[in-house]
């Protein structure tokens, strides 16, 4: 036969996708390339010629070495079904020889199971046919469901072999019954295939020694705020590690909430004539999304219901929602939702926040679990336009549209969890996506705010508040006393990295006398833009501040402790944009220990009977519980080690309560009062900052100083009834323990002594 070669088999190439590669040379006539013919069993695919230079060849002195090929598959073979390639010669029909005879399976769903470390499956997945999409990984632990996970945390090193952003990662922490000194099989997969990720299944033996480590952190966590809580702490079962994803306990827990399930629907019962609510599943994808629009318009119900396909209402949905529609000027009304399998068996609840405008712009966690009243519908459907939508897609941007808009005093929260995804089918709603920026775009244009709005990863949108022409000046305040090492740190981090252009800075001396320190001081007065403010008195955190936001002039202020360390160069560009707004009375900082772990991701208040930090769960890059730890969002309060707020509202409040307050919580109660007066208390992670906080706080304390922050709970206590506050921004589902959106908020134990009696 005149043509040699040989068909070397198929590869990915990066920025290609797929090629089938090999070479042939006809001896008859080793200058001209050959031309070749790429078939399947379904008949011919295309033609080539092998022209590429091949070194290899040309040292072998096969012709001139130009007789590779490296020709790309195309669609027809890279439907997820195998298929009998050959690469025929055109002139006789030859087929170039294969050492073996390979079926070709394109897996274009990649992905590796990389490790477990400190009971964290950690890994990366992709999709190579729609590389910006995040991949769902389902994960069975001994047969069971335990979780779905979406592989968006970034991984730089996959980008430009992906094509893609690189947002690929993934991380599961392992449910804390697995630490029991036995073996435990992990199996990841796609989601709704049996395509296991390299290194599926796995076999994992955690020893119940590594719960000491996560013990000593919860340790530090328990003392920061004192032994003042200790006997709050004491009652507390902590839990260490996420139970959320252990389907065990979610089975445990739901016992207790179909009971309080039970009581709500007693409660409502007895309407003479509750609101009328039409459940209308979605069409399949043949029907026009002209018609269904039509049809869900014409409905004659009070609220409308879209539900999913597979997706099932819990028999408590609809009368609840009726009794919430009844009390009259709401809009929408929404529940807590899990996935439900075949089999029945739930998993992955979605426990969700109080009403929160700025958190859904970023992530619309109501998803389709939602009544929507019939003139807000009708006022979305106008609103979505692209009658060429896939029905799916039009629901969901008619459902978005509803609850961008939707007026914050009209929505209503349903704190049970009433809809019941379907699994194969839930993870791959709500949508991410340009499409999405777009939607949130549009109404913020609508409603005229000065915001830009685009995408943060595959799933979050990121809202950007421009700042007025000329930013106002902002003043920052840092109160310290000796310890000349950390006010340096935070200082030169300051003024080395903050890009906003319009600050000064405020140094209060709270009595310093290492000598050290007062050189240092004295530098200072002398720099531009630098003040130092003396307060020889006892230390009290509230006079101080107060004392100097009466004297300065800046129409804003950030408070800032010594012992923070700017990350984020934007830091106060970020809080400033939101802290500008009329509707914001402070906005907080995302701290972070040096160890990378969350110190302050806002401020939980009724947490162990008082207020603390939350997220403190979570790593810096660690997205939280369903975006907690990355999106902007509404809390009851922030803390004072970097708060930013306009002097103007500072002042209206009275300031800090110096009397109640003087050491602890002042920056609390002074969110709490904010927040009384209508105004808004933002949380955002794009403000990033160290906080040395173990640096300045005191491992033991005098008897007076413990008695002394126990005066000061109390009177949280007293003023804001924090034992029995229900923080808004945080679901009632979720633990009140030290370490918070990692389990159930479990009901307490039975009182001994009432069952006794």
């Amino acid at each position: 036969m005149a043509v040699q070669g040989k068909f070397e088999g198929t590869e990915r190439l990066p920025g290609i996708g797929w090629v089938a590669r090999g070479w042939a040379v006809d001896a008859e006539a080793p200058d001209e390339p050959v031309r070749l013919v790429l078939t399947f069993e379904g008949g011919v695919l295309g033609e080539f010629q092998a022209d590429l230079f091949r070194p290899e060849l040309a040292a072998a002195g096969v012709g001139s070495g130009r007789h590779g090929f490296a020709v790309k598959l195309p669609g027809d073979v890279l439907d997820g079904r195998p298929h009998l390639i050959r690469i025929l010669v055109r002139k006789d029909g030859a087929a170039l020889a294969r050492e073996v005879e390979e079926i070709f399976f394109p897996p274009h769903l990649h992905g590796q199971l990389e490790s477990v470390e400190h009971a964290i499956l950690r890994g990366w997945a992709f999709d190579e046919q729609a590389p910006e999409r995040s991949s769902l990984l389902e994960i069975e632990i001994d047969g069971t469901h335990a979780a779905t996970v979406r592989c968006d945390q970034p991984r730089p090193e996959l980008a430009q072999f992906v094509g893609s952003s690189g947002r690929h990662g993934f991380s599961f922490p392992l449910p804390a019954s697995l630490f029991d000194n036995q073996p435990h099989r992990v199996v990841v997969r796609f989601a709704n295939t049996d395509r296991h990720l390299v290194g599926s299944p796995l076999e994992v033996r955690l020893p119940a020694e590594l719960l000491t480590a996560r013990r000593r952190r919860l340790d530090r966590l328990a003392t920061e705020r004192g032994v003042a809580l200790e006997e709050g702490l004491a009652a507390l079962a902590v839990e260490p590690l996420n139970r959320l994803n252990d389907p065990a306990a979610y089975r445990a827990w739901l016992e207790n909430h179909e009971k309080a399930i039970a009581a709500a629907l007693a409660a409502a019962s007895g309407q003479a004539q509750p609101p009328t609510v039409e459940v209308i599943p979605l069409p399949s994808p043949e029907v026009g999304v002209a018609d269904f629009a039509a049809m869900v318009a014409g409905s004659a119900a009070d609220a409308v219901v879209l539900l999913e396909p597979g997706a099932r209402l819990h028999p408590a949905f609809l009368p609840l929602v009726r009794a919430a529609l009844s009390e009259g000027g709401v809009s929408l009304v929404y529940s807590d939702e899990d996935s439900q399998g075949a089999d029945g068996g739930r998993a992955q609840p979605q426990f969700k926040p109080g009403w929160d405008p700025d958190r859904y712009q970023a992530f619309p966690y109501v998803g389709f679990a939602c009544a929507i009243v019939r003139d807000c519908l009708s006022q979305a459907i106008a609103l979505v336009a692209g009658s060429e939508m896939p029905i799916d897609a039009w629901a969901e941007a008619v459902v978005d549209t509803a609850l961008l808009s939707a007026a914050p005093e009209r929505v209503r929260q349903l704190p049970f969890v009433l809809y019941h995804r379907d699994r194969k089918s839930a993870a791959r709603l709500p949508r991410g996506g340009t499409e999405r920026a777009r939607r949130v775009q549009a109404h913020l244009d609508r409603t005229g705010a000065p915001a830009d709005a685009r995408m943060d990863g595959t799933e979050r949108v990121r809202v950007q508040w421009r700042l007025p022409p000329a930013p106002p000046p902002v003043t920052l305040i840092i109160p310290t006393r000796d310890r000349v090492e950390l006010l340096e740190a935070c200082l030169e981090s300051v003024l080395s990295k903050t890009t906003y252009p319009r600050y000064d800075i405020v140094v209060i001396d709270n009595d310093s006398r290492e000598p050290a320190t007062l050189a240092y001081l004295e530098g200072l007065a002398r720099r531009p833009g630098l003040w130092v403010r003396r307060w020889p008195q006892p230390f009290n955190y509230a006079a101080m501040h107060n004392a100097v936001i009466a004297e300065i002039a800046s129409p804003y202020v950030a408070l800032l402790n010594n012992d923070i360390e700017v990350i984020a160069p934007e830091w106060l560009a970020e809080m400033m944009g939101h802290a500008v707004r009329p509707e914001v009375g402070a906005v907080g900082a995302k701290l972070l220990y040096p160890d990378g772990m969350i110190q302050h991701g806002g401020v939980l208040v009724g947490q162990h009977g008082a207020a603390d930090a939350a997220q403190r769960a979570f790593s810096r890059d660690e997205e939280g519980y369903f975006h907690s730890a990355m999106v902007v969002q509404n809390v009851s309060a922030v803390t004072a080690a970097c708060m930013v707020c306009r002097r103007a509202d500072y002042l209206e409040v009275g300031g800090m309560d110096a009397e109640r307050f003087s050491v602890a919580f002042n920056d609390v109660d002074l969110s709490l009062k904010l927040r009384a007066r209508g105004r808004r208390i933002l949380w955002t992670p794009h403000a990033l900052l160290y906080h040395h906080e173990s640096a300045t706080r005191q491992t033991s304390r005098s008897p007076e100083a413990q008695a002394h922050e126990q005066r000061e709970v109390a009177q949280l206590r007293v003023k804001w009834r924090t034992e029995t506050f229900l923080d808004p921004f945080y679901s009632p589902n979720l633990t009140r323990g030290l370490q918070t959106h990692v389990d159930f908020n479990w009901p307490p134990p039975p009182d001994p002594a009432l069952e006794r009696a």
